[in-house]
């Protein structure tokens, strides 16, 4: 019996202990050339929620002004100041969100997915001629069909992570509005409480391997990770758990 009562424990916290999930995903719509134009849409069954639009204190770029590349080529979806990152300049661009733990329970985050795509000063996307050689980039293409842009991901309370995304759009010299690439940003079960909020910052940069830049957007944030059950739901759990063992045991 006691042994019995050790499996059931054993197997109701490997229960607990669920796969991480999507926690939310965010995406953007950009209808003008003001960031008070930007709207964001997050969707989450775990109560995850942030603004629901980008406001000029959450944006900065190292050159003046804080309007969007607004060509009507480029789609909606897509968001981006007017700054040609990683070129002679060294220009940057950074922007940061605010999620809030709107439930009732614990989360812990386990990673964050964010999707890029490269485009050119003439609102097209971003073609591969001219390029580097593919060194592990994200969305990294064979040849020379590479033009990497650093994005670095910050969040409160952790060290930063920088990821090396190809900003060209295909593996062709052809750019294509289709060439949308995802990074993941793996991170060691954060603890975000209750009724707490975290920060998370996106800043592009120049990559080492590649002098000429090109522009970059964001597409969407993809947080994943697991609510923490509450010990009511976990006892219940182990308690039906164990009846179900013992009933079987009697049989």
């Amino acid at each position: 019996m006691k042994k019995t009562l050790i499996i059931i424990a054993s197997l109701a916290l490997g229960a607990a202990a669920s796969q991480a999930a999507v926690l939310c995903t965010t995406t953007f719509n950009r209808t003008g050339t003001s960031l008070d134009t930007v709207t964001v849409s997050t969707v989450s069954d775990a109560g995850l929620s942030t603004s629901t639009s980008i406001a000029s204190g959450n944006f900065s770029k190292s050159s003046t002004g804080n309007d969007l590349l607004a060509s009507g080529s480029i789609p909606a979806s897509v968001f981006s100041p007017n700054a040609n990152v990683g070129n002679n300049q060294n220009n940057t661009w950074s922007v940061s969100f605010t999620f809030t733990n709107d439930g009732s329970q614990d989360m812990l985050i386990s990673s964050i997915d964010l999707s890029m795509i490269g485009f050119n000063g003439s609102g097209a996307a971003q073609n591969a001629g001219g390029g580097v050689a593919n060194n592990n980039y994200v969305g990294g293409a064979d040849g020379n069909l590479n033009k990497p842009v650093n994005i670095t991901l910050g969040m409160s309370g952790q060290e930063n992570q920088t990821l090396a995304y190809n900003g060209a759009t295909s593996n062709t010299s052809t750019g294509s509005w289709d060439g949308v690439h995802t990074g993941s940003y793996e991170y060691g079960d954060v603890l975000l409480k209750a009724g707490e909020s975290m920060t998370l910052t996106v800043t592009a940069s120049k990559n080492e391997a590649y002098g000429s830049g090109c522009f970059i957007g964001l597409t969407g944030i993809q947080i994943n990770g697991e609510v923490v059950p509450e010990p009511a739901t976990a006892s219940l759990g182990l308690l039906g758990l164990a009846a179900l063992m013992m009933r079987r045991r009697r049989l």
